[in-house]
C-alpha cells in the first residue's frame, strides 16, 4: 500500500515524502519490503524511527529493517515532552553507540527538509535550545476542541496547504493528486483517535504528524525561537532587580510595593511582545522572580529601618511632647532626617518656670510627700504644655524648661506659650486649693519667657543625647524667671512684640543681664485682652 502510495505521490509530482511511521520489523513476506524499497527509487523518501535511552542514559535507536534503509532515508521521531508537553525536537543526536550509521541521528524534519531542498539546512546551524529545535505555537481552524481525540478528519492548519485521507491518495485521479502533491514535501501520518499518535502542545492536543510538520514548516521559512544567551539573562537577572532597588530605596514602603509590581509587570509584557513579534525569548521566570525579590528586600528594608526610626523618635520625643506631634513627626517622608538632629537656627519661644520657696518647704516635708506633690504638679503642668504644643526640654529640680515649639516650629509659638503659661497659673492655684484641703502645702510659681534665634538639635556624647535648645536667647529665659515672683509671668521685650495685641500687660522694671550693656526691657502678663 505505501509502496503504491509512493508511486502515485511520483506521478502526481510530489518532491519528497516523510512517514511519521516507525517501521521497525521487516515484513512477514519480504516482497513487501522490496516493492516499498522499490517504490522510493522514484521519490526522495524519509521513514521514522524511535530513538530511545537505558538507564544509563546511553541513547539507542530501533532502526527500520536493511531493505528499507537501502533505498530511503531515516529520521527519529521522538521529540522532547518535558512535564508532558512538546516543546521541541533534538535536530540530532550524538554519538550514537557504534554501529550507528553516520554515528549521529538526525530528525525526521531535519532529514526531510534536506531531501526536499536544494540548499537544506544542516542540523548544526539550526538555532536550538539545549540541542532542541523550538516548537512555534500553531492554531487549527475547524479543529476547535483541542482537548479531546476526535477522530480522523481534515485538518486546516496554517503552515500545511493542504491534507487529504490515506484512501484518496490511493484512489483519486493522478489530475487530482498532482493538485495536491506537486511540488510539496508530503507527510505521511496518523489522526485516527484508535492510533493514539497525538501529541500535546502547548496549542493543545494534536495528531503527532501535525508536530513534525510544524518543525518543518519552521525549518524551510527559517523561523525559529531565538534563546537570549546567557551572559543576558545573566545581566538581566543582576542588573535589573539592583536597579530597581535602587530607585524604589528612596520611596515609601507601599509606593514601592505597587512601583515594582508594576515594573515586574512591565517587564513580563515585554518579553511576551519579544516572544509574539520577534520570536525573540528573554529569560522570564528568572528575573521577574529576581526582580520581585529585589523589590521585596527593598521593602523589608524599609519596613525594618522605617520601624527603627519609628522608634527612635517615639523614644526621643514621646515623652517630651503631645502625641499628637509625634504621630505628625512619623507622617513625614523622612522622620529622622526631618529633625535635623545635627542641630538647624530656629527662631522659638522659651519658658522657664520654677517653684518659689520650694527649698524652704522641702525641709518641712517627707521625701516621699515631696515626690508625690512634685509629681502631680509636673502632672500638670505637662497636660498643659502638651495641649499647646510645647517641648518638654528637661525638668531641673523643680523647675521646667518648655521650648515652643520643637522640633517643629509653628508661626504663634509666642502666643502659645503666653496661654500655656496663663493655664498653668490658674491650674496651679487649682491644686493650691485642694492641697490645703488635703493638709499639704500649697506654692507659687515664677515663670519666664522669651522669644529669640537659638539652636535646636541633638546635643550630648554618644552614650547619651538630648534633643534641646541652645543660645543667648535661652539665657535670657532663665535670667527672667529668676527675677519672676511667685504667680508672676516675665516676658521679654521680643515676645511683647509678637504677642501684644492679645494679652494685658504692664511694664517691670527693666533687668541686667550678665554679657548684656543695656538692661532689659520685661513685661508682666495680666490675662488675655
Amino acid at each position: 500500500m505505501y509502496a503504491k502510495l509512493l508511486s502515485r505521490l511520483a506521478k502526481a509530482g510530489a518532491r519528497t515524502v516523510a512517514f511519521d511511521i516507525d517501521f521497525l520489523e521487516p515484513s512477514v513476506d519480504p516482497s513487501q519490503d522490496a516493492a516499498f524499497a522499490r517504490a522510493a527509487r522514484s521519490i526522495p523518501t524519509v521513514i521514522g524511527y524511535p530513538v530511545t535511552t537505558t538507564t544509563a542514559g546511553i541513547p539507542g535507536a530501533e532502526l527500520p529493517p536493511p531493505a528499507l534503509r537501502q533505498t530511503m532515508a531515516i529520521g527519529f521521531t521522538s521529540i522532547d515532552t518535558p512535564g508532558g508537553i512538546a516543546i521541541g525536537q533534538p535536530t540530532i543526536i550524538a554519538p550514537m553507540p557504534p554501529g550507528f550509521p553516520g554515528g549521529a541521528a538526525q530528525s525526521l524534519a531535519i532529514s526531510a527538509v534536506q531531501r526536499y531542498r536544494a540548499s537544506p539546512p544542516s542540523a548544526q546551524t539550526v538555532p536550538a535550545f539545549r540541542g532542541a529545535l523550538l516548537e512555534l505555537p500553531f492554531s487549527l481552524s475547524g479543529y476547535t476542541d483541542t482537548t479531546q481525540r476526535v477522530g480522523a478528519q481534515v485538518f486546516d492548519v496554517g503552515f500545511v496547504s493542504q491534507t487529504m485521507s490515506l484512501a484518496g491518495a490511493l484512489t483519486a485521479p493522478v489530475d487530482q493528486l498532482a493538485t495536491f502533491a506537486k511540488g510539496k514535501l508530503v507527510l505521511v501520518g496518523a489522526t485516527a483517535q484508535a492510533l493514539g499518535d497525538f501529541a500535546p502542545t502547548a496549542s493543545g492536543l494534536y495528531p503527532g504528524v501535525f508536530v513534525h510538520a510544524r518543525f518543518i514548516d519552521q525549518l524551510l521559512s527559517r523561523r525559529y525561537i531565538r534563546v537570549a544567551p546567557d551572559w543576558l539573562d545573566l545581566a538581566l537577572i543582576f542588573a535589573l532587580p539592583l536597579l530597581l532597588a535602587a530607585g524604589l530605596a528612596q520611596l515609601r514602603p507601599a509606593l514601592a510595593i505597587v512601583l515594582g509590581v508594576v515594573a515586574v509587570l512591565v517587564y513580563v509584557e515585554l518579553s511576551a511582545a519579544l516572544f509574539d513579534y520577534q520570536l525573540y525569548w528573554l529569560n522570564l521566570l528568572h528575573v521577574a522572580g529576581a526582580m520581585l525579590l529585589g523589590a521585596l528586600a527593598v521593602v523589608a528594608y524599609r519596613v525594618t529601618t522605617e520601624s527603627a526610626e519609628r522608634r527612635f523618635v517615639t523614644d526621643l520625643f514621646g515623652m517630651h511632647v503631645s502625641p499628637a506631634v509625634v504621630a505628625s513627626i512619623l507622617r513625614t517622608e523622612d522622620p529622622k532626617n526631618a529633625l535635623a538632629l545635627s542641630g538647624k537656627l530656629v527662631k522659638a519661644t522659651i519658658f522657664y518656670s520654677d517653684i518659689r520657696g520650694f527649698t524652704a518647704m522641702s525641709e518641712r516635708m517627707t521625701p516621699e510627700a515631696i515626690y508625690d506633690q512634685l509629681n502631680e504638679y509636673f502632672e500638670a503642668m505637662c497636660a498643659v504644655i502638651f495641649k499647646y504644643g510645647g517641648y518638654v526640654d528637661k525638668f531641673i529640680g523643680d523647675c521646667i524648661m518648655v521650648a515652643f515649639s520643637a522640633p517643629v516650629q509653628t508661626p504663634d509659638d509666642a502666643r502659645k506659650a503666653v496661654d500655656a503659661a496663663l493655664d498653668q497659673q490658674r491650674v496651679i492655684g487649682e491644686l493650691g486649693e485642694r492641697w490645703r484641703k488635703e493638709g499639704k502645702e500649697p506654692f507659687t510659681v515664677g515663670m519666664g519667657i522669651n522669644t529669640g534665634n537659638v539652636v535646636m538639635g541633638n546635643l550630648g556624647a554618644s552614650s547619651r543625647m538630648n534633643y534641646t535648645v541652645i543660645g543667648d536667647d535661652v539665657n535670657i529665659a532663665a535670667r527672667l524667671y529668676n527675677v519672676a515672683l511667685g504667680g508672676q509671668i516675665v516676658i521679654s521685650e521680643s515676645t511683647y512684640h509678637e504677642v501684644r495685641n492679645f494679652f494685658e500687660v504692664r511694664e517691670l522694671a527693666p533687668v541686667v543681664v550678665k554679657g548684656k550693656a543695656a538692661p532689659l526691657r520685661t513685661f508682666e502678663v495680666l490675662g488675655r485682652i
